[in-house]
């Protein structure tokens, strides 16, 4: 008896110092591979109607059980539910939230549009936005997301979304934008800075596309409100840029000179180059500027051309005393036609005593006049080129050897532009100096 009564003790004493059991951790948002409870709400949020208390209170434990990951249990709740009401749409929206998280996307598209059309409110508001979400329809998840998040009753979770979705079409804007033509890469660049308004890349690039477009004025705006870094060199190159476009030649190649000198970047030193060129013919003489927009030049044209792209033409010394010719009047021109004659680029015809300064140059002739400047300038080039039968076969061989771009292949016989005649003479005036 005694030592029953002892077991008996003992079994109280071990029943005292066992601690007692832990609680049920309380339940966790599911997440799937098709949603995530955490961005959803309570379906019966901003519905206007209500449940009876006792009814109230199985929904709560319903919308509990999905949260927790028990759907079965939570659906045969909401079974219950509709039984006695049949017509409580948080029902059906928290059925679309069982498909929507065991991954039938469609049967909760399909509910979610059926509550969105006849009875909308608050909570199926969000679960289509997280739908949209779900369905990688990004813009329009953002746009709804946005809507959400500026009711002061909205979760904190719909401006996780709203910051999450600004991001991936940022960056898909941004990615497309780079490969579209430059009207369409402003319109999207303009989209993904209204959502990041300090991307800078971004910015960078918008102002570039302006200056592409001749839209100087917005590109500097662009550049001067977005906190841009100006020691970048590429934002000192879009300056310059815009200088450029604007007629400011003088900043622009300062600016150029600079990141050419502190860059030693070869780009620079290059575009610096064509700069000057661009600078020294937009500072050219009327006569100039009219030959050199003729789509079709003559051989007055030409001389002009020649006169002003070519140094070594335009400053030759010792000329002789040039063969007159009697069809160059006061014509424009007429100078630089005179020192082509003496210069011998040019020849007097010695019966009708005519240069034809009218005549029209094609690209054949170009040629051929291009040769014989090398030619009678002393291009060491030149006479390095092998012979042929024919002139214009002997004019290629020359531009070929001096690397000169030659204008006719392929079309001697069409007209040569004055913007073809100048790329030729300084391609002339290069291999001269």
């Amino acid at each position: 008896m005694k030592r029953a009564f002892l077991f008996a003790a003992a079994l109280i004493v071990a029943a005292a110092c066992t601690p007692p059991p832990a609680p049920k951790p309380a339940p966790q948002p599911v997440k799937s591979t098709t949603g995530d409870m955490r961005y959803l709400v309570d379906p019966r949020t901003g519905y206007d109607k209500t449940l009876p208390p006792a009814l109230d209170r199985r929904f709560t434990e319903a919308w509990q059980l999905i949260v927790a990951g028990d759907f079965a249990g939570g659906r045969r709740r909401l079974e219950e539910i509709r039984a006695k009401e049949p017509n409580f749409t948080p029902v059906r929206l928290a059925e679309a939230a069982i498909d929507l998280l065991e991954g039938r996307v469609a049967e909760a598209r399909a509910a979610a549009e059926r509550i969105l059309t006849r009875n909308p409110y608050f909570a199926v508001e969000v679960f289509d936005a997280e739908l949209l979400f779900t369905e990688k329809k990004t813009r329009r998840a953002y746009e709804a997301y946005r809507q959400l998040a500026a009711n002061p009753n909205t979760p904190p979770t719909a401006k996780e979304r709203v910051a999450q979705l600004g991001r991936e079409l940022f960056d898909q804007l941004f990615a497309a934008a780079q490969a579209a033509p430059n009207d369409e890469a402003i319109r999207l660049l303009r989209e993904a800075l209204a959502i990041s308004p300090e991307a800078q890349g971004a910015a960078l690039l918008l102002a570039q596309k302006l200056i592409a477009t001749h839209q100087y004025e917005e590109a500097r705006k662009i550049l001067n409100s977005r906190g841009t870094d100006f020691t970048r060199p590429d934002v000192q190159e879009a300056y310059a840029e815009i200088e450029i476009g604007e007629g400011f030649y003088q900043p622009a190649i300062d600016r150029y000179e600079r990141l050419a000198r502190e860059t030693k970047n070869p780009k620079y030193a290059a575009r610096l180059e064509e700069i000057k060129e661009q600078f020294a013919h937009a500072n050219m003489p009327p006569q100039y500027r009219r030959a050199i927009e003729n789509p079709a030049i003559t051989r007055a044209d030409l001389a002009i051309l020649m006169y002003w792209d070519v140094m070594s033409i335009r400053f030759a010394q010792n000329l002789g005393v040039p063969t007159i010719a009697t069809d160059i009047g006061e014509i424009p021109g007429r100078d630089e036609v005179i020192r082509a004659i003496a210069l011998g680029i040019y020849t007097v015809d010695p019966v009708t005593r005519r240069v034809a300064p009218h005549g029209p140059v094609t690209n054949g002739s170009l040629a051929r006049i291009a040769a014989r400047v090398l030619m009678l300038r002393g291009a060491a080039c030149a006479k390095q080129a092998g012979s042929d039968p024919t002139e214009l076969g002997r004019a290629q061989k020359i531009l070929a050897a001096c690397r000169i771009d030659d204008p006719s292949v392929g079309s001697p016989d069409l007209p040569a532009s004055g913007r073809d005649a100048e790329r030729v003479m300084d391609g002339v005036d290069r291999v001269l100096k």
